[in-house]
């Protein structure tokens, strides 16, 4: 039986180094009045690659050391992985490519006012500012201030099977502010080894992380609370999967609040 296990993160990053912070930061007494409570913050690099990039596997090999430091310190910092399709006429067709991945990067593009497409490329919690995903001064940098800034949303979702079918429900619960925000779901494999036959980085065994396998949208309509159906392999081993959920501004982009979901088959 598939346990689902959830991993909770109560921890600050200052240049890779690690000090403690409470998960909620309550408004003093006489101010409560006015402001809102605010959370820690967690936080969402959505990154951009294919294995047709020779510059995508010192990106794929930061975000493994990321994802390992927040993994083991409960560091409430994600990381996924989609792969374009632009590359795939140079040599080598990437097996985890989608072309909604390369729409959903020229979105962003066009969210945020940029001209030029490239990869590893990476947001930060849907910033207005694109980093090259091996950029670690400057995605240390943006982490350490996001990190320190308390945020007025917070995320929770939890997983259920749906009987008879290859298919889970999954159910949140926000809090703060998500007037026109969209759920998306995230269904990544953790750990992908693949040997690349052609192109930029041929001879190569690439080490994938988070990467995306389906991906799936919700439109809140400003609700709290709801539910979306993701379906999945019952033959994966699923140990080796999660499920990131993160809440987006339908109109800038900008991420609010994101969770994440691990699974056990213990």
């Amino acid at each position: 039986m598939v346990q689902i296990r959830r991993t909770i993160s109560y921890f600050i990053l200052l240049s890779f180094s690690l000090t403690h912070v409470g998960a909620q930061v309550k408004p003093t007494e006489n101010a409560a009045a006015q402001k809102p409570i605010l959370y820690q913050p967690s936080i969402l690099i959505e990154m951009f690659s294919s294995e047709g990039c020779s510059s995508c596997p010192v990106a794929d090999e930061f975000m493994g050391e990321l994802i390992h430091m927040s993994d083991s310190v409960g560091l409430a910092v994600y990381v996924i992985d989609f792969h374009v399709d632009i590359w795939n006429r140079s040599g080598w067709v990437d097996p985890y490519s989608d072309s909604n991945y390369t729409k959903r990067q020229q979105t962003y593009l066009k969210k945020k006012w940029l001209s030029s497409t490239y990869t590893p490329m990476a947001f930060i919690n849907g910033g207005d500012k694109d980093f090259a995903g091996s950029d670690k001064p400057g995605i240390g940098r943006t982490l350490h201030a996001l990190i320190n800034t308390p945020s007025q949303h917070f995320l929770r979702t939890a997983l259920g099977p749906v009987e008879g079918q290859d298919s889970m429900l999954l159910t949140y619960q926000a809090w703060g502010n998500i007037d026109s925000c969209d759920l998306r779901v995230a269904f990544i494999q953790k750990r992908i080894n693949n040997m690349v036959m052609g192109g930029e980085n041929s001879g190569l065994v690439l080490h994938h992380h988070n990467l995306v396998r389906n991906f799936y949208t919700l439109n809140t309509d400003g609700k709290d609370k709801g539910t979306i159906k993701i379906g999945y392999n019952p033959d994966f081993n699923m140990e080796n999967f999660a499920v990131i959920s993160y809440l987006q501004h339908q109109r800038t982009w900008k991420v609010l609040a994101a969770d994440r979901i691990t699974f056990s088959t213990k």
